[in-house]
């Protein structure tokens, strides 16, 4: 069985990235495997954990996805088998309808991608860092973020754990596209 790692949990981007190239190069037997962030990917790679890894690459919004670049810096041992770009749309979710919001949650990449939005959204209120767009929507519905917290995410993500929409498509640029990477490690 093929072991297929990405970064993000189960309703990221990522994950429909990885589930993108399963379909194009037809995998036929595929476990899923969520890595949270690139440096698991490249970490799970070199260890032979998973045989191939995908990872967030560029932003047609926020550039380069700097934790990819961190995860590959030196790493001559891991070569790019393909590249796919996936449209991305973001939404503001919230735990309440009305809710007093004094914080927005995301993955940096996606608060960088609806940096003006969030402004006219949410004008003045704190952005909170979390490792993927998915796990903050997980946060938020299990109480580790606090209720006056939003968060940017999928659509998918936000509904699966039974929160309640803001807004949907606040990415800045309607056109918003992510280049996925493919990887294993060169023979």
């Amino acid at each position: 069985m093929l072991r297929l790692g990405y970064m993000g949990i189960p309703l990221s981007n990522s994950e429909e990235a990885a589930l993108s190239f399963a379909k194009k190069h037809d995998f036929q037997n595929y476990q899923m495997i969520p890595l949270m962030c690139s440096a698991n990917v490249v970490e799970s790679l070199e260890k032979g954990d998973i045989d191939v890894g995908v990872v967030a690459v560029k932003n047609a919004i926020a550039g380069t996805v700097k934790e990819t670049e961190l995860a590959l810096k030196n790493k001559n041992g891991i070569e790019i088998v393909d590249t796919i770009d996936v449209p991305i749309h973001h939404c503001l979710f919230a735990k309440a309808p009305n809710m007093n919001i004094k914080a927005v949650a995301s993955h940096v990449q996606a608060l960088l991608q609806t940096k003006d939005n969030l402004q006219k959204l949410c004008p003045e209120t704190e952005r909170i860092e979390v490792a993927d767009t998915a796990y903050a929507a997980e946060m938020l519905a299990k109480g580790e973020l606090s209720t006056d917290v939003a968060v940017v995410c999928r659509k998918e993500a936000g509904i699966f754990h039974g929160l309640i929409m803001i807004k949907e498509n606040i990415e800045d640029d309607k056109r918003n596209m992510t280049s996925f990477s493919m990887m294993k490690i060169r023979p």
